[in-house]
């Protein structure tokens, strides 16, 4: 596995909070850490595309 995926993210908070207990708490973070883990992978992504193109933004 090259990356992790927003979806394994939540199933690894989700785990963590079944393991725990506490998962009402753990889910909520969960969730705010997959929607990062998407955005940043989205950033990237359009970052590499831009640099294979040799387009600038601007």
């Amino acid at each position: 596995m090259k990356r992790l995926t927003p979806f394994a993210v939540l199933l690894i908070f989700g785990l963590i909070g079944l393991l725990t207990g506490k998962f009402g708490l753990w889910f909520p973070f969960g969730l705010v850490a997959a929607i990062v883990v998407a955005v940043v992978q989205d950033r990237r992504a359009k970052a590499a595309a831009s640099k294979d193109q040799g387009g600038t933004d601007g």
